[in-house]
């Protein structure tokens, strides 16, 4: 290993050393031939006018021509090594990302509006970008394998169950089957959901150009809401003096919304009422949900959106909570550069509210150019 990694330092430093000597090589003697032709110009005219020159003055003459020639290069390699500077810092950079893809190391940024610069940046923006799909690639392969185990545990044991009962008993034939495919459905939304969060935490916003009605997008949903849960009494609060526009795609907007109205369904208590409210500030919208259940000590609201918290793990899994939800709600929030708040007390309920930043084109055309 030691010996293939002192070949390729070898190898890499012999393609800067020969790229270093070709580009000087070759400044050196466009100027050289310049020098060249000069001198058998400045010879020729000499010769022409005044007879054949002294032979002392054709030597000095050639050792201007040789000297002058050896300081071009010494010029044009000296030149060389600086144009090539942050070629050989962008090298350094993804060499250290070769060998370890979280590195803190990335090029420094110089001053020069030029062609490196722009390199520059880009090269960094992209090890950001890498870094962050690999940690979310990690997170998410290390959430997979903990998350998973207790499920596969219990198919498992329906499994053996099966095979030393159930070929004698209809009883435990049906009931191990159930509960396996109940196992393999949580299984399934668990990993869906994961994938929901590892999407949220990797939005490039700088690409979004959607433009949503935040107003119109709640009325959907808490239409929505009424229609598929009849026993329920939703009101809404629309406060908005004109249309809000948010920057943000529709779908998003939907899912966080559909994760909190579908979080205070999940958690009402006898007095199943849900409350959504809709207000504006002169740069940033306001959505609220607001449920009358059972509500979150302060020690739970302080973790309620980390990732598989889940305040009662029983409950939770009974009403087929993975303690994802609001953690892709926040995420996603926070992607389009807003905040998600709590407020909630035990015995009385939950508010979640939204601020998102409204969309203005004056500044998005001011940022564009």
């Amino acid at each position: 290993m030691d010996h293939d990694r002192n070949t390729n330092t070898t190898e890499k430093a012999a393609r800067r050393f020969s790229l270093r000597w070709q580009l000087a090589i070759g400044m050196a003697s466009g100027f050289f031939v310049i020098f060249i032709i000069f001198a058998l110009i400045v010879t020729a005219l000499v010769q022409k006018y005044y007879g054949n020159p002294p032979d002392a003055m054709v030597l000095w003459l050639w050792a201007i021509v040789i000297l002058g020639g050896f300081a071009i290069f010494i010029f044009a390699f000296l030149l060389t090594r600086l144009i090539l500077r942050p070629v050989t810092s962008i090298e350094s950079t993804i060499e250290a990302f070769e060998d370890d893809p979280m590195t803190d190391v990335r090029v420094s940024e110089v001053g020069a509006n030029d062609e490196f610069s722009d390199l520059t940046r880009i090269l960094n923006r992209t090890i950001d970008r890498l870094q962050g799909l690999i940690g979310a690639q990690q997170q998410f392969v290390s959430d997979v394998s903990h998350e998973l185990r207790t499920p596969v545990a219990i198919v498992k044991g329906h499994m053996e169950l099966l095979n030393r009962w159930g070929k004698d008993d209809p009883e435990v034939l049906d009931d191990s089957i159930k509960s396996s495919l109940a196992e393999v459905q949580r299984m399934e939304t668990l990993i869906n959901e994961m994938l929901n969060l590892t999407r949220a935490e990797q939005i490039p916003i700088e690409n979004i150009k959607e433009i949503t009605d935040v107003g119109g997008t709640v009325h959907r949903v808490y239409d929505n809401f009424k229609l598929i849960h009849p026993d329920f009494i939703f009101t809404l609060d629309d406060d908005l003096s004109q249309q809000a526009e948010v920057k943000i795609r529709q779908d998003h907007m939907e899912q966080i919304l559909i994760i909190l109205a579908d979080n205070a369904v999940k958690y009402s208590l006898d007095r199943r009422e849900i409350h959504f409210a809709l207000s504006q500030t002169a740069n940033r919208v306001e959505i609220g949900v607001q449920d009358f259940g059972e509500g979150l000590s302060a020690k739970d609201s302080q973790r309620v959106f980390d990732r598989f918290y889940r305040v009662d793990k029983a409950r939770s899994r009974a009403k087929g909570g993975n303690g994802l939800g609001l953690s892709i709600a926040q995420r996603l929030v926070e992607a389009y550069g807003g905040e998600i708040a709590l407020e909630s007390a035990e015995g009385s309920g939950s508010i979640f509210t939204i601020h998102l930043p409204l969309y203005n084109e004056d500044d998005n055309e001011n940022a564009g150019s």
